[in-house]
């Protein structure tokens, strides 16, 4: 009869030699996976949906609801951005509603040249300068207001 503290023995060695290759392999797929995301270069954050008021003849006629995609420097950037998207946002909301956004020779189409580079200004105060590389309006919708 075989005892029970014979068989062990073995089993504890040849676990004590299994575990260190394993966490190796580990280490290595986590190494490759952080090589893998570096090579990807920049991810766009997008932020919150704005709503912004177009003002017409000093009247408010419609809103537009504005989708804008950050395009971070680098990859490494993209968390920096992430943590300020609040105060991005606080930042974004008074910048349209501080002047009109509508373009001069139709106000009630928005000015996209004229409010990136507000847009860009009011982001360069509250990010480090180089963190963005480019801001994107990826959707812009006008709702009008209904008469009532």
């Amino acid at each position: 009869m075989i005892s029970l503290a014979k068989t062990r023995v073995p089993a504890a060695i040849a676990l004590a030699l299994l575990l260190p290759l394993h966490g190796a392999s580990a280490a290595e797929a986590a190494k490759n996976t952080k090589a893998d995301a570096q090579d990807e270069g920049p991810t766009d954050v997008e932020m919150p949906p704005l709503l912004a008021p177009m003002i017409v003849e000093s009247r408010l006629d419609s809103y537009a609801y504005i989708t804008i995609q950050l395009t971070p420097a680098t990859r490494d950037k993209v968390f920096l951005i992430r943590e300020k998207v609040p105060f991005l946002q606080d930042g974004f909301l008074r910048e349209v509603n501080k002047a009109p956004i509508g373009k001069a020779s139709d106000p009630k189409a928005v000015d996209q040249e004229a409010l990136k580079k507000r847009l860009l200004a009011r982001l360069n105060q509250i990010l480090p300068k180089g963190t963005v590389s480019d801001l994107k309006f990826e959707q812009i919708v006008l709702s009008p207001i209904q008469a009532q």
